[in-house]
Parts: structure tokens; C-alpha cells; sequence
């Protein structure tokens, strides 16, 4: 690096990870310090989290699965907000804040089969609190980090007995429950103080006086259902038993020992160790947990089941768990106004070229990187799948609505030899395509970059040949201890209402239901974002999800992977979608989406329990290579799973780790 220059900063992948790291690298604070480029694959940002519009149908909105944010994020919400303050979004853009961006969602419903005769029931839980503060509150920089900072774990286990209190009345279910509730209240001394085994005793005859009722369904006390009054007195027996569990393994396990008692749990899965903390069987197999399972996709090889099918590191889950059910700001959920591309990926993009014009490089694929004798990346080699016709950027947004939104396929016009390329219907984001223009640029340390930011998932770096982690030993324990999963989308566009479908218990977020697609969000809110018109245009969306399996034999391909997800969707809802629609006809579908995402850059990162979190790289550090950092939801964060918040927390801990900016992270 030249005197007095600007560092260079190369950026490989364009997914949330790697674009926040280049907004954090940029901000106004940096001073102009970092030189940031950003090469990703294809025409548009996003990674796995990409969404693009369909022009020949209405507009529509097309997603790689059902993404939402969590009240919890605090670290995403924080990067969120500073993009939304510094976006200047066009004249008559129906989104330029971010509370526009994001809707709170307070109502979810779990499916449970306790209906009669074993069917499926709702279990819902609506008009969930609006708690104090918004998401990112005491995070990132300036005005949303100087306020109050999110409440610590022992806090939310305080919180925790509250709601066992308030909301399940566990007080009420057994003559155990009062004493119990207590024992989660009132400060901590030592992990093994009289005390504390007092605390404990309390819950653990809790929740053996729980297990006798759990079983014969049966209660001491009169239930007086509070907060959920749709909740039978078998579920909540497994509320109050699930809670006071949750009690006992955070006094037992993780109080007052640090960070290594989270670490420590992590080699074992989330279920076994409730197990251990009382959690009857019949509470394991139950909703709540199930729901756990399935939004995490924690199931080996995609084959979705039961918990005690999946496999969650017990400490991380522990910690998830509690932000987000009592940890949460404002809202639990967070639905998007618009495609998640057009609502987080199109502020971050026009920010960046704002800041530094030409900073991202489309169609733009990693080929493979190089380690020298040194200990740094020597070279970088990218691959250049297209160029525009005259030379310029190539400009990926198109305007629905006003909004600036990204095209569900590139805009052939702009590049060269490009109605061959659409013609051939060449899929620049697949690992398939081999399209490219001439042999791969090589970039060189010194001379084009200083530092790189590695932001692309394990699945896609063991794509290519991978030089460079191939004689580090803590490469080859992350890239091998690494776990990912592939999931299939289905989004429906429907002619009546979802009431007139069937269900009337208003707009929700469901999971725990049948496979192969156990999670349903209704974003019928998104209809005004599109641009459908005539007699039949939808008047309901809704999105599906689930696990996949992939078949080892044949190998895996698009148009094969496709064809099985298509099958399996078509299967689902011949089977199953009629209990949450039941007055469905296949003839009210107007459009439909579906999707397979198996390839390795649209994988979901799995946590199991075992030495998967602690294999993990540091984005905090420096990554085997002096002038080489990991980004991405695959890394160690305190959640260390497939989520947008982990992701998120990886780049700020990079760029704070380079620049010292920013200076709030939530990391406990």
C-alpha cells in the first residue's frame, strides 16, 4: 500500500455478509481510509437471501424461502438502520425509512396433533407484547448505539419466570408451580452455593410434578388459561414444563461460568440436554420444540422429522431461544414490506455506489485464491462471466412501483452476445454455468489488494479448488466440520382471501406443521408491491418452506432437483394444505413458485450439536492468513447459526476488527 493511500479491501460474495462488511468499511466515520471492492456472482446481491421480480407475472415477488427478521436481531437491525439513514431513495419510493421497510409481526402459530383423533390443531399465540425499545437500540454507531443496550441472559431468565407466571400460570398447574417460579427470580451467588441448590430443588420438583401430570394430563391445581387461551391444559403442562427446564439447565449449566459453560454445551444437542434438565418426552416432541427444529432446518441430509431426528448445539440454541422469545424488541417478528432484495439489498448496493462509485463487481465469481510462503493471499483469480456492451457498470435495478428492485434475471440488453446468453438460458448463479469471458483476471497482493474478506458460504469455497486452505490445518477443520443443508421453496398466488381459504385466525407466521414444507408465512401484505391487474389477480400470497433431501445417486442436478421439489409440492398439497386452507381448490391458484436450493451458495448453514461451533473461524480475526477475514452466518458469532443476525454480527466484528468501527457489537 502506498504512503497515505487507502487500504485496499477486496470483498469475495455478495451475500449479507460481505455487503455489510462493505457498509461498514465505507461509513462517513472511516474517513475514506478502506478502498473497497466487492465481486460477486451473477447480476444481483443477496447470496442465498436474494429476491427478484418477475415481469411477465405481475411483478411478482421470487424468493430463495420465507425470510423474516427477528425482534432479537440486534446487530442487523443496527447495520439496517444506519444503511436506511444514509439511503436516498428515488421521488415517490412508497419505502424510504426503515420503519417502512420492516412490519412487526406479532402473532405466530404453532401445529400440533392434538386435535381430535391425532389431527392437526392450530396452537396460537396472538397479540405477542410490544416490549420497550426498537431492534438495534445500543448497537452500531451513533444515535441507535448511545441507547439502552439489550438485557443480558440472567435478565431474561428473570423475564422467563415472569412468563410462566403471567402468561402459562404454572402457579396454578401444580403445588410445586409458585415455589418454582421464584427460584428463576432474585440474584445468583456462586454456581454451587446453598442457594442456587436450593433454586434448584424447587425446579426440579417442579418439573417431576409436571412429568406425573404431562402424563396423565391430569393437574393438582385449577388451570386458569391466561395469556393463550387456546391452549389446553395438556399444553400448558409442557409450557410450564419446557420453561422450568430451560430454568434448571441455566442454573445448573451456563450461571456464572462464562462463556465456556455455552461452549461446553455446544457438543451436545439442544433436545438431549433438555432431557437431562427434565423435559419430558412428551414436551420434546411437542410443538414448541418441533418449531425449533424446523425454522433452523436441523435435520441431517434434509430429511425432516421429529426432534429427536435433528441436531441443535445445545449452548447456542439455549441463547437463541431466550432472546427470542424474551429478548425481543418491539415486535418478535419482522416481515418485509417488499422482496428482501428490494427492502435491505437495493439501500445497501445504492449506499456503497454512493460512497464509492463502481465499487461492486457483477458477474464476477471466485475461481480459486493462493496462499504464499509469507502467510498471506498471495492472488486472487475471478472469474468474468459477462461484460456490458459498452464498457460501463452494469446497472442491476429496475423500478416496480417506484421502488428500485432487482430483476429475477440479468438485463440481457446490457451485455455482450446477450440475447445468445438468454437464449441459452445460461443461470449465472449456478455452479453449472461455465459462461465466461476469456481466462480468469488474477489479482495480486500489493498491487490490487491489501486485505480480502472472504464472505462466501463452505459449500461454494469447496467448489473450487481452494489453494489456499490447503495447508491450513484450521481451514480444513472449519471447511470439514462445517454443515449445511439444502431447503425447497413454494410461494402460491391465490384468487380468494386467506379467510376465504379458510383460515380465520388472521395474518400469521406458522411452523411446525407437515413436511415437506412445515413452515407458512401469509404475505398477502405484499400484493400492493406487485403489479397484478384484471379479474383474477390474487388477492392472498402465501410462502412455504422445508428440508430437502438431496439423492447422493444420481449427482444432483437443476433440472432434476427442480423436478423433485416440484413433485414434492405438488404431493404437500394434495396432502396437506387443505388443513390450513380448508376450503383450497387447486383452480384458485393464479401463480406459483417453487424452488430447490441445493447449491452450495444457496445451502443453509446448519448448528449441530457436536464440534460443529467449535470448529468454527473467527471473523474477529484473522482467518490462518495475516491479511485474510471470514464473514458469514458459517463463522462464530453468539448464535453461530443459519441466520441473518449471524451474518450480519460476522462483518461488524470484521470491519471493528480492521478499523475499529463499529464500535457497539452485541456478541453476548
Amino acid at each position: 500500500m502506498p504512503n497515505g493511500s487507502p487500504l485496499r479491501v477486496v470483498i469475495l460474495g455478495g451475500g449479507p455478509a460481505g455487503v455489510a462488511a462493505a457498509f461498514w468499511l465505507t461509513a462517513p466515520e472511516q474517513n475514506n481510509r478502506y478502498q473497497v471492492t466487492l465481486y460477486t456472482q451473477g447480476w444481483r446481491l443477496g447470496g442465498k437471501c436474494a429476491s427478484g421480480r418477475n415481469h411477465d407475472e405481475g411483478d411478482r415477488i421470487e424468493e430463495h424461502g420465507l425470510h423474516m427478521l427477528m425482534g432479537c436481531y440486534q446487530n442487523a437491525f443496527a447495520t439496517l438502520r444506519a444503511c436506511y439513514e444514509a439511503w436516498k431513495p428515488p421521488p415517490g419510493s412508497p419505502i424510504s425509512t426503515w420503519t417502512e421497510a420492516f412490519i412487526p409481526q406479532r402473532q405466530v402459530t404453532l401445529m400440533e396433533q392434538d386435535g381430535p383423533g391425532g389431527s392437526w390443531a392450530p396452537w396460537n399465540f396472538a397479540n405477542l407484547p410490544q416490549t420497550p425499545g426498537e431492534p438495534g437500540d445500543g448497537y452500531g454507531t451513533g444515535l441507535v448505539a448511545a441507547a439502552a443496550p439489550a438485557a443480558s441472559i440472567q435478565a431474561l431468565v428473570s423475564t422467563l419466570a415472569d412468563w410462566l407466571e403471567q402468561s402459562v400460570g404454572a402457579q396454578n398447574l401444580i403445588n410445586g408451580g409458585a415455589e418454582a417460579i421464584e427460584a428463576l427470580r432474585g440474584p445468583l451467588v456462586g454456581p454451587f452455593d446453598s442457594l442456587t441448590n436450593e433454586k434448584l430443588a424447587a425446579l426440579e420438583i417442579a418439573n417431576m410434578q409436571l412429568a406425573v401430570a404431562i402424563a396423565g394430563q391430569t393437574i393438582e391445581r385449577e388451570a386458569v388459561p391466561l395469556a393463550f387461551p387456546d391452549s389446553t391444559v395438556s399444553r400448558l403442562l409442557i409450557l410450564a414444563n419446557l420453561g422450568f427446564a430451560m430454568g434448571i439447565g441455566y442454573l445448573r449449566d451456563i450461571a456464572l461460568r462464562g462463556e465456556g459453560a455455552y461452549d461446553k454445551l455446544n457438543a451436545l444437542d439442544f433436545c438431549a440436554w433438555l432431557k437431562t434438565c427434565g423435559a419430558s418426552p412428551e414436551a420434546l416432541a411437542a410443538a414448541p420444540i418441533r418449531a425449533i427444529y424446523d425454522l433452523t432446518f436441523a435435520f441431517p441430509g434434509g430429511v425432516a422429522g421429529g426432534s429427536d431426528t435433528g441436531s441443535l448445539a445445545a449452548g447456542v440454541t439455549f441463547r437463541f431461544v431466550m432472546e427470542l422469545a424474551f429478548g425481543y424488541r418491539n415486535a418478535p417478528l419482522w416481515k418485509m414490506a417488499a422482496g428482501m432484495g428490494d427492502t435491505v439489498f437495493t439501500p445497501f448496493y445504492q449506499v456503497l455506489e454512493a460512497r464509492q462509485p463502481g465499487c461492486v463487481k457483477f458477474f464476477s465469481r471466485l475461481a480459486d485464491m493462493h496462499a504464499g510462503t509469507d502467510g498471506r493471499i498471495q492472488s486472487i483469480d475471478v472469474s468474468i462471466q459477462a461484460v456490458t456492451t459498452n464498457g460501463a457498470p452494469y446497472d442491476p435495478l429496475v423500478l416496480v412501483e417506484n421502488l428500485p428492485c432487482w430483476p429475477n434475471q440479468p438485463d440481457w440488453s446490457q451485455l455482450q452476445n446477450g440475447s445468445v446468453l438468454q437464449h441459452d438460458k445460461v443461470d449465472f448463479e449456478s455452479s453449472f454455468c461455465t459462461v465466461s469471458v476469456g481466462p480468469p483476471q488474477t489479482l495480486r497482493v500489493d498491487q490490487d489488494f491489501d486485505l480480502v474478506i472472504l464472505a462466501i458460504p463452505p459449500a461454494a469455497i469447496l467448489q473450487t479448488p481452494a489453494s489456499f486452505a490447503q495447508g491450513s490445518a484450521a481451514w480444513q477443520t472449519a471447511l470439514q466440520g462445517s454443515s449445511s443443508v439444502a431447503t425447497q421453496s413454494l410461494q402460491l398466488w391465490m384468487s380468494a382471501t386467506v379467510e376465504n381459504l379458510g383460515w380465520t385466525l388472521g395474518p400469521t407466521v406458522l411452523t411446525a406443521f407437515a413436511e415437506d414444507y412445515d413452515s407458512w408465512g401469509d404475505m398477502s401484505h405484499l400484493l400492493p408491491m406487485e403489479t397484478w391487474s384484471g379479474p383474477n389477480a390474487p388477492q392472498a400470497i402465501g410462502y412455504f418452506v422445508g428440508c430437502m433431501p438431496v439423492p447422493k445417486q444420481p449427482p444432483p442436478l437443476p433440472g432434476s432437483m427442480q423436478q423433485q421439489a416440484t413433485q414434492l409440492a405438488e404431493q404437500w398439497m394434495t396432502q396437506s394444505l387443505s388443513t390450513l386452507w380448508p376450503a383450497y381448490a387447486p383452480s384458485q391458484v393464479v401463480s406459483r413458485y417453487g424452488v430447490a436450493n441445493f447449491d452450495g451458495w444457496e445451502l443453509y448453514v446448519q448448528t449441530p450439536g457436536g464440534t460443529n461451533v467449535a470448529s468454527r473461524l473467527l471473523p474477529a480475526a484473522t482467518a490462518g492468513f495475516s491479511n485474510l477475514h471470514v464473514v458469514g452466518d458459517w463463522t462464530g458469532t453468539r448464535f453461530s447459526g443459519g441466520c441473518f443476525e449471524s451474518a450480519i454480527e460476522s462483518a461488524m466484528l470484521a470491519s471493528q476488527a480492521i478499523s475499529g468501527i463499529p464500535a457497539k457489537i452485541k456478541t453476548t
